[in-house]
């Protein structure tokens, strides 16, 4: 029953969602829609929860929700169809872009960070998950039963950790552009989203992005991860690291030095 009723609610609401589109696209100038190509721990749900907060929506209203209208907005997350579909202002997912068949009118961008920096970032990210008290995990990270279930890949320490976690994890930012890793593709295929964006300069990221919508976005921190967690990584573990990255750092140099601002 409760399916069901799930089902009902989320048939509404794209019904809803697809009135409020028709009658409020285009949003942007030349462009019917915007796509965040999200990728992990480089600061993408805080570039969303700035859009998301044009409706006035926390990250913990957002939840797990795929769709979400509010007011004149419609936004759509990690969901094929609803995104292949375009009717909507925002959206945005994991996926890889070359998983997805965009609308030719969609404004299309990513966040990139250095390699074994978003590494670090994700190694403490699941030790943060594993540090949670199940009970009262699903209110700070509504993915929870998904991410306890790849702590798998934590082993015992850093160096497991390199040998356990799946490549497309592991090079993810690579990989969101190239389905066989390749440096020459994933160059190719980042270049054709309209913005490049870098975390390191992220307070400039979201400048820009205010200007291509019109309006002033807002960057909440809403995002805690409590106590901070604190590693150890030796000289060596990052050399290793940074050697199992080489592909990827091509990838990444390449991209700096045709999107950065001089």
């Amino acid at each position: 029953m409760r399916t069901l009723l799930k089902r009902y609610h989320r048939n509404w609401k794209r019904t809803r969602a697809n009135k409020v589109y028709e009658q409020q696209a285009p949003y942007l100038d030349g462009f019917a829609r915007m796509y965040h190509v999200h990728i992990r721990k480089s600061a993408g749900t805080s570039v969303n929860s700035a859009f998301w907060g044009l409706a006035g929506y926390s990250l913990k209203q957002v939840k797990r929700e795929p769709i979400l209208v509010k007011d004149k907005y419609v936004f759509v997350r990690n969901n094929k169809p609803f995104i292949e579909d375009g009717r909507y202002f925002y959206g945005n997912s994991h996926m890889p872009i070359w998983d997805l068949k965009l609308p030719a009118d969609t404004f299309t961008f990513c966040m990139l960070r250095d390699p074994y920096k978003r590494l670090l970032s994700l190694y403490k990210y699941y030790l943060h998950i594993v540090a949670l008290d199940p009970k009262t995990a699903y209110s700070q990270e509504p993915y929870y039963d998904t991410l306890i279930k790849q702590t798998k890949w934590l082993g015992q320490n850093f160096d497991e950790f390199l040998e356990l976690l799946p490549r497309k994890h592991f090079s993810n930012q690579l990989f969101m552009f190239s389905e066989t890793f390749d440096v020459h593709e994933a160059i190719s295929t980042c270049n054709g989203l309209n913005r490049v964006y870098f975390q390191e300069a992220f307070n400039e990221a979201i400048e820009d992005l205010s200007k291509v919508v019109g309006i002033s976005l807002e960057v909440k921190k809403e995002r805690s991860f409590g106590k901070k967690v604190e590693v150890e990584i030796t000289a060596d573990q990052e050399q290793k690291a940074r050697e199992m990255l080489t592909d990827e750092y091509l990838f990444f140099n390449a991209m700096c030095a045709q999107h950065k601002k001089s």
